[in-house]
């Protein structure tokens, strides 16, 4: 064995050891969620439609064979394969939560692999362990929604792509795509950059088309979707909110927010400092994802978890800047320090007041009060007609989302009721039963609450 092999497979030997350390520290993060039910997004937009597939034939994926908003227009992967795991191993909590964690760690990994490969081992590591103490990404890391499979499958992408392995770059495309049609960012942006730097100008036409293959994949599906329902994208949410908003939330949330101004204005020094010398042409790559992403939800409904597929390459060029910034490697790892506490210190809030609480990890102290109270209910009130919004209604009428063993009784405004739950960790409408409540004169039974989110059980009198 020569040298060039024996150093190959040392460097082999360390990523796989650094492997196991991040997906370690990925797991037993994330343990403590893996039984814990289903919040916001996570039930309504894809628990609730993956329960409706797994409960028949997975062919009713197929536009056509489902009701038009079944899947809020979103392409079928996630749906499919999240259906498929329930079939064969049954419709449980931790299987969801599971799938979701091992694709927040390959967006880790593949985040250190793509340091190591244009960088070094150091700026592999950092940008690593930036991304994963990232509020936002750690919240969102054991949700069940399409942002962890995107977001990984986006970093994946690119770095097959810049290794020149296209049979993984197409197969992952194709997932990315038919996941979440957002993905088709990363792969416009791959293919963009393709054209922009590809010498061989003879065989750019017949490569451009094979990098583009994803996206014609998406449009496929988007015509098939248009053809069944009539609509390319029949999403029931934008039929009573609008679908474009000019707002400068993604510029925030994608730049500034979590204490994530700290690795902007590192990023911006190294330039400043450098200028070209410290320039890579593959940063033009990540520059094109961060303002495809940022930039289009500027201008359409936008979500702070929806800039989660950025995170990665940002948190690469902010590593990258730490390291180039300071060659010392003890004041690498303080600055590294330093900003791995930001993060830390931001990654359980405190708020109140409506909203889902995602963004950081209060989403648990919203589902642990609405379980208690669901729970009490169920035990104290199990005949009872109660009235509660969205999402309380469906916790309390759907056990597999985790809340109640059995389905209770729930009414209307119109109809009568003995128990109300009232929750400012909900719809807007709660407050038309708080007011409710001071009309009938209805009196407080009992209150859960933890940091802030609370439940209220009202009672008739």
């Amino acid at each position: 064995m020569t040298g060039i092999d024996n150093l190959k497979r040392n460097k082999l030997d360390v990523d796989i050891l650094i492997g196991v350390l991040l997906f370690l520290t990925v797991f037993i993060s994330k343990v403590n969620i893996l039984s814990l039910p289903y919040h916001w997004d996570e039930l309504g937009a894809y628990i609730i439609p993956t329960h409706w597939l797994a409960h028949g034939s997975l062919l009713r994926i197929i536009p056509g064979l489902h009701p038009p908003d079944m899947f809020f227009g979103h392409p079928p992967a996630l749906y499919l394969s999240l259906a498929a795991l329930f079939k064969m191993a049954g419709e449980e909590m931790w299987i969801s939560h599971v799938f979701v964690v091992v694709f927040s760690f390959l967006a880790v990994y593949f985040t250190y692999l793509l340091g190591c490969h244009l960088c070094n081992r150091a700026t592999g590591i950092l940008a690593s362990l930036f991304l994963f103490f990232t509020p936002l990404y750690f919240a969102q890391s054991g949700m069940v929604t399409s942002e962890p499979l995107v977001t990984a499958l986006g970093v994946m992408c690119v770095y097959f792509f810049l290794r020149r392995r296209y049979r993984a770059y197409l197969l992952l495309g194709f997932f990315a795509v038919m996941v979440k049609e957002t993905s088709a960012a990363v792969i416009a942006a791959i293919l963009i950059y393709f054209i922009w730097n590809e010498e061989n100008r003879q065989r750019i036409t017949v490569r451009s088309l094979q990098y583009a293959a994803p996206l014609l994949a998406l449009l496929i599906f988007f015509f098939m979707q248009k053809i069944a329902t009539g609509m390319f994208l029949p999403n029931p949410y934008f039929k009573s909110h609008p679908f474009v908003m000019i707002t400068r939330e993604s510029f925030k949330w994608g730049l500034y927010s979590q204490n994530r101004i700290i690795l902007t204005c590192a990023i911006l020094a190294n330039f400043a400092v450098y200028k070209k010398a410290v320039w890579k042409k593959e940063f033009t790559l990540f520059l094109l994802i961060l303002l495809f992403y940022i930039g289009t939800f500027t201008f359409i409904y936008f979500l702070p978890r929806y800039i989660l597929s950025t995170l990665p390459f940002f948190c690469l060029l902010g590593a990258y800047s730490v390291v180039s910034l300071f060659n010392d490697v003890k004041i690498q790892l303080v600055i590294a320090a330093i900003v791995l506490v930001s993060f830390l210190i931001k990654i359980h809030g405190t708020g109140t007041g409506y909203g889902s609480f995602e963004t950081d990890m209060q989403y648990v102290d919203v589902v642990t009060t609405h379980k208690e109270s669901c729970r009490y209910v169920e035990e104290t009130f199990p005949e009872k007609h109660i009235l509660a919004l969205w999402s309380l209604s469906l916790e309390l009428t759907e056990p597999y989302l985790g809340y109640v063993k059995k389905p209770l009784q729930i009414s209307s405004f119109q109809d009568s009721y003995d128990v109300i739950l009232y929750t400012p960790q909900g719809s807007r409408e709660n407050e038309k039963l708080k007011e409710l409540i001071g009309i009938k004169k209805m009196h407080l039974d009992r209150r859960f609450e933890k940091n802030g989110k609370y439940v209220e059980v009202y009672m008739s009198n």
